[in-house]
């Protein structure tokens, strides 16, 4: 407690002091008051002189103004400026004109003279005069006027003696006043001031600031506090540094685990892809070979089942990319009824197969309407939901509806509704439908297979266009699956695009020319071979990049099939040789097709910046092949058919 008394007794005795300064503004306010106060005493005394001496002579001097006695009048006036002040005397008649004057000097009207007037009235001499002047009640007779004029100068005198005496104790006030502000400005306001640049400081992001000034009591413990303060930021400081240091880190991670996965799929995708083409490659060249029935409803077994695994594959990798933030859309104006009917045309014969229809309703709707979107994720919806409608009935069918209703000139709700009379699904499942790996059967003993992706791949797919996908459905009673956008479109367009057909449509012709195939799998490289023989091209294989630039010195190639993971050098390095090595030599750039496992849209966009011009990935079908060489093997542009 004493301690605590003597750290305050310093603060105590500057607030003190600070209390002074009221104190001697209320005595500078006192003075000033007292010195107002006598000089209006002075003045008031000086005036109440001079109105009494002019009564005084007035009342003496009524005999002289009416017997016309001047001397008795300059009497009068000699005595009266016996009194020091008195400048001069006037007597004025009834009428105002001067009588007698008397005075030091000639009269002139000075600022420092003051004026006292008193007239002199007639006086009753007679008890008849007295008593008629009470019955008349009337005003005495005047008969004159007295004018005094006294100096001022002994009322500036004793202002200034008033003034005089005031300005002292001012001026021991004022510089009182003036030695404690200057006391406390040092002993408060200074290190209020330093203690204010510390917090300033510490405001400013320098925490590593600290109070060295010699302080005491109060002062002295705030800046102990600032110092306490300014360390806990300091740790604090620290302690978020390091935070941001581990979320970098984590950060860092998850961009490294992100690219880890997006690396562990392309690998998958190659390595699964691979031998995949191998294996479709293979059964598309035996299905072309002579066989028996047995053999054929073998391989076509083969060719389906190949075609299930790659559909799962294409799932994995599609919903690995939606859930990495990594698919893309492509949005244009194409004409939507025959990507419709195409979509229904693919799925016809498996349904046809299955003693099912399946038809397209309310067509004309769209005659001649050109919609922008994306086309090619359009139709992976609606071949999700088509192909499970039809997977999942089996009897009766599936109607693919149409409805649309124009919202504004250029704006359509469209409805797609995949109607089935399959299995139906039970309510309490309905909900998820559409998570990923989710199906309305979950058991070991499924009957319809699949990974349970496409749903909730066709879901993302149609929030990313914009749109809802739903679905109403009872068990046994078939199901509907909804799928509502809203579209920009128009009626005519100069060039509608064109639907990319499906995997399965056949293409019919000979190609003409001379390809280089580039393939380090010998399983592939026979598949392609066989494949590109049958088309009719003459071919010319090479197992890597260096091996093909060397084959190219030597020949001219009509286009070159190029792989693009391979041993030695790879495509894509191969491919930004040989476009430097046509650019030296002023040469037409070769067609390059990049025959690659990995599906990624990564991959296809690093081969387009190499300087390839088409990209195929595996595994792939007779039919994409011949559509992919199609523009460069015709006989208009081949130049070394056989």
């Amino acid at each position: 407690m004493k301690e605590t008394m003597k750290k305050g007794a310093g603060i105590r005795k500057q607030l003190q002091l600070l209390g002074l300064i009221p104190a001697l503004i209320m005595l500078l306010l006192l003075l000033v008051a007292l010195t107002w106060q006598r000089f209006e005493d002075a003045d008031r005394d000086l005036r109440e002189l001079g109105s009494y001496l002019a009564q005084q002579i007035a009342s003496s001097s009524e005999y002289g103004v009416l017997a016309g006695n001047y001397d008795d009048l300059r009497r009068q006036a000699r005595l009266a400026m016996q009194q020091a002040d008195l400048q001069y005397v006037v007597f004025h008649d009834g009428e105002g004109k001067v009588l007698l004057y008397e005075g030091r000097g000639q009269r002139q009207d000075h600022a420092d003279v003051l004026e006292f007037h008193s007239g002199i009235y007639r006086q009753p001499v007679s008890d008849s005069d007295l008593l008629e002047g009470a019955e008349s009640d009337s005003q005495p007779e005047r008969i004159g006027e007295v004018v005094l004029g006294m100096s001022s100068a002994r009322l500036l005198a004793r202002q200034k003696e008033i003034l005089l005496a005031s300005l002292l104790p001012a001026l021991f006030a004022t510089i009182i006043g003036l030695w404690i502000a200057h006391y406390l400005a040092r002993q408060i306001a200074s290190p209020l001031g330093y203690l204010s640049g510390l917090l300033r400081t510490l405001r400013n992001g320098d925490y590593r600031v600290r109070g060295r000034s010699h302080l005491r009591g109060e002062l002295a413990e705030l800046q102990d506090d600032i110092n306490e303060l300014a360390s806990s930021l300091e740790g604090a400081h620290r302690e978020q540094q390091t935070a941001i240091d581990k979320l970098r880190h984590a950060h860092r991670q998850a961009q490294s685990a992100s690219q880890a996965k997006s690396d562990f799929l392309a690998m998958m995708s190659h390595e699964l892809r691979t031998p995949m083409n191998g294996v479709l490659g293979m059964l598309q060249l035996l299905e072309e070979t002579p066989q028996s029935e047995e053999q054929h409803e073998y391989t076509l077994a083969a060719l389906e089942s190949t075609g299930h695994l790659l559909d799962v594959i294409n799932d994995i990798l599609d919903f690995s990319r939606i859930e990495a933030g990594r698919m893309d859309l492509d949005p244009v104006f194409f004409e939507l009824l025959p990507l419709l009917e195409n979509c229904v045309a693919t799925f016809r014969y498996m349904a046809e197969s299955k003693g099912l229809y399946l038809r397209l309703e309310n067509a004309g709707e769209l005659a001649g309407k050109m919609v922008r979107s994306d086309p090619t994720r359009l139709r992976q919806v609606l071949n999700n939901l088509i192909s499970n409608a039809v997977k999942f009935t089996q009897e009766g069918g599936v109607v693919l509806g149409i409805t649309t209703a124009q919202v504004r000139d250029d704006w359509l709700d469209l409805t797609l509704a995949v109607r089935d009379t399959g299995i139906g699904i039970p309510q309490h499942r309905q909900s998820d439908l559409f998570k990923a790996f989710s199906q309305v059967d979950s058991s070991t003993s499924r009957r319809f297979g699949g990974t349970g992706l496409g749903l909730a791949i066709a879901r993302r797919l149609s929030e990313m266009l914009g749109g809802t996908l739903t679905v109403s459905s009872d068990e046994g009673g078939g199901s509907t699956f909804t799928l509502s956008l809203r579209l920009l479109y128009r009626t005519q367009a100069p060039a509608p695009l064109a639907v990319p057909a499906d995997e399965e449509d056949r293409v019919g012709g000979l190609l003409f020319g001379l390809v280089l195939l580039v393939e380090d799998n010998d399983v592939n490289l026979l598949v392609a071979r066989r494949l590109l023989e049958h088309m009719g091209v003459t071919v010319v294989t090479a197992s890597n990049g260096r091996e093909a630039l060397e084959k190219v010195r030597q020949r001219d190639f009509d286009c070159i099939l190029m792989d693009v993971q391979m041993p030695v050098m790879d495509g894509l390095e191969a491919t930004r040789e040989l476009r430097q090595w046509e650019r030296e030599r002023g040469r037409a750039p070769i067609p390059v097709v990049a025959l690659t496992a990995n599906a990624m849209d990564e991959e296809r966009d690093r081969c387009m910046v190499a300087g390839m011009n088409a990209h195929l990935a595996k595994p792939f079908r007779r039919q994409q092949l011949t559509r992919v060489l199609s523009p460069y093997l015709t006989p208009e542009h081949a130049q070394h058919g056989r």
